[in-house]
């Protein structure tokens, strides 16, 4: 395992001399004022502004004994006295400084980093070197840039997009900016879906059918951002999934696999500061999107991976076009990285199984590994795995699915699971029937006979959501019908799960606003 080593280096400051040069050194008693920012900064008095030669948003350099870290500047008139610096809680932890525990420190004014030349670069449309960007992932991590410029950089990358070598790059710096796996065995694999399609927990059937191959797959997955569960949320039900990343390796090495939350094992770190940015400015270049992907699968050492594309009406991708865009970036960009990489474009014009929910998810898994279950999730998950197996040689062309469909309906696949739910601190022995969804129920039914036309994602996302998925765990949707279904009027075509009445109303409230299937229109007209 090899930590992370952005942490201790301020590559904020081009040299000591260039800094004595910007001014003379300040002391000022510094003190934790306890308030996360996500960023290093220094809150001084306004009258200290002309004693230290700086302004607002400008920067400095705090020393502390041997530590030194470089914060923005914010000023107050009553917040902090003068010859006072209030700090972060991320600066303080940083210089160790407790609350209530002020400290004397030194302060100087600091240059602007080198990395925003790099950033205005791009904005101006020129490619960057694999130098520059690793300045600015190590920027990133030392909190030396501000939201505005890591958002000026998104933009810049949204529009003038990045090029092979510029994405390659990226991955690596966001690799190095955390921890990484070393399991120092031949047989690495790995796999993701891009998402958007509620219910595909195909990774908890792939993993142990994987795993039971005599493969190791130590997956790392999220949590849920605007579905109703990421695959964490629902393996959460079963197992713990915040381990660190020598926690993994001890399960990984047991039991061959794993399925845990990629947020506690350290992994690309500077890829979460990013999606913080991303997120409220709804941005995801491509560029970055494949180094964010590609990233966490090369930490983990994975030599060979499968990517899921689902595409359709409804899913992330609704274009085949744009799906095979995505499928060749991948392809390209995971091989450069040392990864065999193979890709498919799936089907993702509706849900995938019946539960939608961390606990209704988590019975449709279950489910599957003791050979019944939903036959979409059962067909796709075999798929993806015998795939999977192919590109790592592990079955001949064309045979994967035929190894794969063995190992999941000899029951090995199952005792495998059962093995990884243990080693990761859960009940190996855990039934379906102990898995019990919300009480509060309500039936969406047909209101009129005809043939379900279409299933919206999108919809039922919402309509779980609102019943309070993911967090209540026993809350979501259970579908009984798929599309191309012939339905009379009054038949159930799913069940709305909900912890409380509350919830369930608005839920409702929600599935009345967005209906969650549609109809089609039998009747075109007369003559």
């Amino acid at each position: 395992m090899v930590d992370g080593h952005y942490d201790n280096i301020d590559i904020s400051i081009k040299s000591e001399k260039e800094a004595e040069l910007m001014g003379k050194e300040n002391v000022a008693l510094a003190k934790n004022m306890g308030v996360e920012t996500g960023h290093y900064v220094a809150v001084v008095n306004k009258k200290d502004l002309k004693t230290l030669d700086v302004f607002i948003g400008d920067r400095v350099k705090i020393t502390a004994g041997k530590k030194s870290i470089v914060c923005v500047v914010d000023a107050t008139e009553w917040m902090v006295k003068e010859g006072e610096v209030g700090l972060s809680k991320e600066a303080a932890d940083k210089l160790g400084i407790k609350k209530d525990h002020p400290i004397k420190v030194k302060v100087m004014p600091a240059p602007i980093p080198e990395s925003v030349e790099a950033i205005v670069k791009k904005i101006n449309g020129q490619s960057l070197t694999r130098k520059e960007i690793g300045s600015i992932i190590r920027d990133l991590m030392s909190n030396a840039l501000t939201e505005a410029e890591i958002s000026a950089f998104l933009v810049a990358v949204e529009i003038n997009k990045l090029n092979m070598d510029e994405t390659v790059a990226l991955t690596n710096a966001m690799v190095n900016s955390g921890a990484t796996l070393d399991l120092n065995q031949k047989y690495i694999l790995d796999k993701h879906c891009i998402g958007g399609v509620a219910g595909n927990r195909t990774t908890m059937v792939l993993v142990p059918i994987i795993a039971a191959a005599g493969a190791y797959i130590p997956k790392t997955s999220s949590r849920a951002i605007t579905s109703p569960a990421g695959t964490a949320d629902t393996m959460e039900v079963l197992a713990n999934v915040e381990f660190s990343m020598e926690e993994l390796r001890k399960i990984v090495t047991k039991t061959h696999g794993a399925v845990v939350w990629g947020g506690g094992v350290n992994i690309a770190p500077a890829d979460d500061k990013m999606i913080r940015i991303r997120r409220p400015l709804h941005l995801d270049p491509l560029g970055v999107m494949l180094a964010s992907i590609l990233g966490k699968k090369k930490a983990v050492g994975a030599k060979y991976l499968i990517i899921d594309i689902p595409m359709g009406r409804g899913a992330k991708v609704e274009d085949q076009n744009e799906a095979n865009r995505l499928a060749k970036a991948f392809k390209e960009t995971g091989t450069k990285l040392g990864m065999n990489t193979h890709v498919l474009i799936t089907d993702g014009s509706e849900p995938i199984g019946n539960g939608i929910g961390p606990v209704l998810e988590a019975r449709d898994v279950l489910s599957v590994l003791s050979g019944k279950g939903p036959i979409d999730l059962r067909e796709k998950s075999l798929l993806l795995a015998g795939k999977l197996l192919e590109t790592a040689g592990l079955a001949k062309e064309g045979k994967g699915y035929g190894v794969a469909k063995r190992i999941l309906d000899s029951g090995k696949a199952l005792k495998k699971m059962r093995e990884i739910i243990e080693a990761q601190g859960g009940n190996p022995n855990i039934r379906i029937k102990d898995l019990q969804p919300g009480k509060f129920t309500a039936d969406i039914k047909a209101e009129k006979k005809g043939r379900i036309e279409h299933i919206d994602n999108k919809n039922i996302s919402r309509i779980a959501r609102a019943a309070g998925a993911p967090s209540d765990k026993g809350a979501g949707i259970y579908l009984y019908r798929v599309r191309g279904d012939l339905v009379r009027e009054g038949d159930k075509v799913l069940t709305i799960y909900a912890e409380s009445e509350e919830k369930l109303s608005q839920a409702l409230k929600v599935a009345k606003e967005f209906p969650p299937f549609l109809m089609e229109k039998l009747f075109i007209g007369e003559l």
